[in-house]
C-alpha cells in the first residue's frame, strides 16, 4: 500500500451519520501512547 494522501472526514457517535460514500476506510484503534501514527 502506497498512501499518497490522508484526509480527517468526520467523527461521531451514532451509526446513522456515518457517511454513505461507499470508498475504502481504515480505523487504526488503540490506546493512546502506543505508536498507531
Amino acid at each position: 500500500m502506497d498512501i499518497k494522501k490522508a484526509e480527517f472526514l468526520m467523527s461521531n457517535t451514532r451509526f446513522e451519520f456515518l457517511p454513505n460514500d461507499n470508498i475504502p476506510e481504515y480505523a487504526f484503534i488503540g490506546r493512546s501512547n502506543v505508536g498507531k501514527s
